[in-house]
């Protein structure tokens, strides 16, 4: 093999490889949301509360405007990552807050290093819940 095609090869390889990197890395959003396919929406926020990713479920349609996700999300800050954090002192850490309607359910948990929005279909939250706790090593329910 000349030169050049050892160095063709070579590029060729190294694409290939962070190629393959890039692809089985999966981002959180992307994990919770292979938990259960009555998953609809996930959004990841940080420990202080900021977002660092939203994701829907390809195919699916918000049920919402995106002013009044906006104003749900603004919602999570100082209610639940500010007054119920407060009360961990009298209450202990906050699990999970579970908001169920009619056509979704809405699931707010803390996970290790992270803090994780979820719509779902209508239905139990609790299977959902606990294959969430059981693979970020975690008590949530």
């Amino acid at each position: 093999m000349d030169t050049v095609e050892s160095c063709f090869l070579e590029l060729f390889l190294n694409t290939v490889y962070q190629y393959s990197v890039l692809v089985l890395v999966l981002s959180l959003c992307d994990e919770i949301m292979a938990v259960d396919n009555r998953i609809r929406f996930v959004a990841h926020l940080d420990e202080k509360g900021a977002l660092v990713e939203m994701k829907m479920r390809p195919g699916v349609n918000s049920l919402t405007a995106e002013n009044t996700d906006e104003r749900l999300f603004g919602f999570i800050e100082p209610c639940i990552m500010g007054i119920c954090n407060d009360l961990e002192k009298d209450f202990g850490k906050i699990k999970t807050v579970r908001l169920k309607f009619n056509k979704v359910s809405v699931i707010f948990l803390r996970i290790p290093k992270a803090f994780v929005g979820i719509s779902m279909e209508p239905g139990s939250t609790t299977p959902v819940v606990e294959k969430i706790a059981a693979k970020y090593g975690t008590n949530l329910t």
